[in-house]
Formats: structure tokens, C-alpha cells, sequence
């Protein structure tokens, strides 16, 4: 974020934060998030040729999920690069189709999503500073979605029919400023994390746009029903307040996310470094007839969302005078003055992470490893305190 935009005071800030991370959250807390539209993802960020963006770190060449690899297949499928799925996994493992990592790019994708060129995106930009935008692909709802890593002829169809039929209809209607900050503020005094629960938020938000979305449509049936659209938009929210806490000896954290195999990181004095570790999968409640060894390890970009203080981290970042301050509120040191209701405290750094050997808490959906069984379930991803101390040392 551009240094001649001021910057608000912060709330309740801790007096022992280092210079550059008492900057960086000035900068952070100064974004101002708005939903500015869909478009295609190659007019909004350059692509390399035929490359397909994926959450967390980079890939390894032979070390890739298996539903990582099935979101892959189905979007080579959807650009037509390819006639079946197993024309598509050739040309993956030829190397004819790159893999990249999405938050490189300005770009943010849940859990074993991909984002291909002629996708939609949503465009989050900052009001206070129009440069600084992130996008998401439209979520998929909650059945066939392509974040669930499955490779099937309905995944495809439901793949065209969002990037068809609804994109259209929200190109229409999404079509002035819509602020995020203002409904995930009023969502989270009515019971949203902002990452696994976002069904107050997604109501607010296609209250916003139903003057223009029309009544008993497919495109209004979805959205009354997908509880969790809400959240890609906040991945890109996040992105962008992320964005701004770039700076020199910054340690704010300004992405998170795990590919399945490994989880990485990036800090605001980093630059375009990752800093990797293995990824081990969620601890949580698995479905039915599957058990511990099915868990693929953590994915998805939205671990970003609980590295600002969502998610799993409201039980450190939203006050509670009933209860005691705990460890995980001893990494958010400064209350955001835009959410003027919820109070809620923003943004990690990970100097406080390592002081006090804590990560954050993030709360993920749970993947089968063998690319089959979709979601298995959910529950708590704590990643490794090394690749935190490594980005430290580094600084």
C-alpha cells in the first residue's frame, strides 16, 4: 500500500511491538476492502502460458496432492487444453501445464481449488488505494465444488455452469462497490467466523446485491443456499490487508497456506520468499468410514484468514470479558478501528508467534489424500513454529 495514505491510530497496541511491525499494521488496518466486480482471471493478472494457480507454497515436481492434481485435470478440461481427464494428468506430468502458487499472483484459492486464465475472478481492490487488489474464484457452494480436489464429468459441468451462468449474473449486478469490512463486522456479533462460518456474511452480502439479482432464479437459488459464498471474497480482503503489511523488517504475517504436502509463509520483510515445512493434516472429526491415515495434509489459501484473526483465531482476537486473555491473544496485539462493532484484533506478527512459541491456530476442512472421498471432514490445522522461525531469522 502506497506510504502517502494515513494511517489510522491502533487500538490497545502493545507498547513492546517492534518499529516495522507497529508500521506495518498502521498500513494494514488502514485497508478499506471493496467487492469491485468479476472479470476473467487473465484480465485482471498475467498468467505464463497454460499455468493453472494452486494454494500454499509451490508444488515439488513429483509431490503433488492427488486432489490438487484433479482440480488441475479439471481446469485444463475447462480451458479445453485437453479432451478426457487422462489427456489432462499427461500433460501435467509432461510439464506442459505449470503449476504455480495463487498467492504469488495476488490470487487466493481454498482448499484444492485452482484458478485458471479464462476463470471468473472476484476483484477485491482497497478503496484508500485502487493498486492494491487481490482475486478468488466464485466459491462453488457446498456439493461438487471444485475445492474438494475431485476429478468427475458433474464437477466439470458444475465448474462451466459457475463460470458461465453465474459469473454472467454477477458481472451484471456486481457492478459499484460493495464493502467488506462493514459486513464482516456486523457478521461476526451474529455468531460468523469469517472462515468456517460465513452464513451471517453471506446473507449480508446478497442482501446487497438483490435489488439487481432478480427473484426465483438458478443464480438466487445458489446463492440463498451456498451459506459459505462470503468467504472467497474475504480470502481476498485478507490478501489485500496483507498486502499493505509489506515493508522492510516487517513480521507480519502476508500469506499462509498449504499445497497438502507442505506448508509455507511469507512475512512483510520477506519479500517473495516461502518458507516451507511439511504439511501434516488437521486434527478433527472425520466422517464415516474413513480414518487418520486418509487425511491429506493442510491446503488451502484461507489459512491466511486466521493468520489476520478470524476463524480459529476469534477465540483470541474478539474481546470476551467472561474470559481470561489467553495465548492465542497474545499474538494480536492491536484492535482494527474499522470494525467499529466487533472490536476484533487484526493481524499476527510472527515476532510474537516465535516470543511466545505459539502459531496460530487455523481451522480447515479436511481433504482425502487419495483424491476420492472429497471432504472428510474438519477441524484444527496448527502449523510448525520452525517455518516462523526460519522467516525471522531471515529478517
Amino acid at each position: 500500500m502506497a506510504d502517502h495514505h494515513p494511517a489510522p491510530l491502533l487500538r490497545g497496541a502493545d507498547t513492546e511491538l517492534h518499529a516495522a511491525d507497529r508500521a506495518a499494521l498502521q498500513r494494514m488496518h488502514a485497508v478499506r476492502p471493496v467487492w469491485r466486480g468479476v472479470a476473467l482471471a487473465h484480465d485482471v493478472i498475467r498468467f505464463p502460458e497454460r499455468t493453472v494457480l494452486h494454494a500454499g507454497p509451490p508444488v515439488r515436481p513429483g509431490a503433488v496432492a492427488a486432489p490438487i492434481l484433479n482440480s488441475a485435470a479439471m481446469a485444463i478440461l475447462f480451458e479445453g487444453w485437453a479432451r478426457d481427464v487422462d489427456a489432462a494428468r499427461a500433460m501435467l506430468e509432461r510439464g506442459e501445464v505449470k503449476l504455480r502458487p495463487a498467492q504469488d499472483f495476488g490470487a487466493m484459492v481454498p482448499l484444492a481449488a485452482v484458478l485458471s486464465p479464462n476463470m471468473a475472478a472476484q476483484i477485491v481492490a482497497d478503496a484508500a488505494d485502487p493498486a492494491n487488489a487481490a482475486i478468488s474464484p466464485l466459491n462453488g457452494g457446498m456439493a461438487r465444488a471444485q475445492r474438494l480436489g475431485l476429478a468427475a464429468p458433474q464437477v466439470l459441468t458444475h465448474l462451466r455452469w459457475i463460470n458461465g451462468n453465474l459469473a454472467a449474473t454477477l458481472d451484471i449486478i456486481a457492478d459499484r462497490d460493495v464493502p467488506l469490512i462493514d459486513i464482516a463486522d456486523a457478521a461476526l456479533l451474529d455468531g460468523d467466523d469469517c472462515h468456517s462460518r460465513t452464513g451471517a456474511a453471506t446473507r449480508r452480502l446478497v442482501q446487497a446485491i438483490a435489488p439487481r439479482l432478480g427473484g426465483d432464479t438458478p443464480e438466487r437459488r445458489f446463492l440463498d443456499k451456498a451459506s459459505g459464498f462470503f468467504l472467497n471474497l474475504w480470502m481476498a480482503a485478507v490478501k489485500c490487508v496483507g498486502v499493505a503489511g509489506a515493508g522492510e523488517g516487517s513480521s507480519l504475517i502476508t500469506a499462509l497456506g498449504g499445497n497438502g504436502i507442505e506448508t509455507g509463509l511469507k512475512l512483510g520483510g520477506s519479500g517473495d520468499r516461502w518458507f516451507v515445512a511439511a504439511a501434516e493434516p488437521p486434527a478433527g472429526t472425520l466422517l464415516a468410514g474413513f480414518a487418520d491415515a486418509d487425511r491429506l495434509g493442510a491446503i488451502g489459501d484461507s489459512a491466511l484468514v486466521d493468520a489476520m484473526g478470524f476463524g480459529a483465531m476469534t477465540a483470541g482476537s474478539l474481546p470476551d470479558p467472561t474470559r481470561p486473555p489467553n495465548a492465542l491473544s497474545a499474538l494480536l496485539p492491536t484492535e482494527h478501528a474499522g470494525f467499529t462493532r466487533s472490536r476484533i484484533r487484526l493481524g499476527i506478527p510472527a515476532r510474537a508467534v516465535v516470543a511466545h512459541a505459539t502459531p496460530p491456530d487455523i481451522v480447515l476442512g479436511i481433504l482425502d489424500r487419495a483424491g476420492k472421498g472429497g471432504r472428510i471432514g474438519g477441524g484444527v490445522y496448527r502449523p510448525p513454529l520452525d517455518p516462523f522461525a526460519a522467516a525471522i531469522a531471515a529478517l
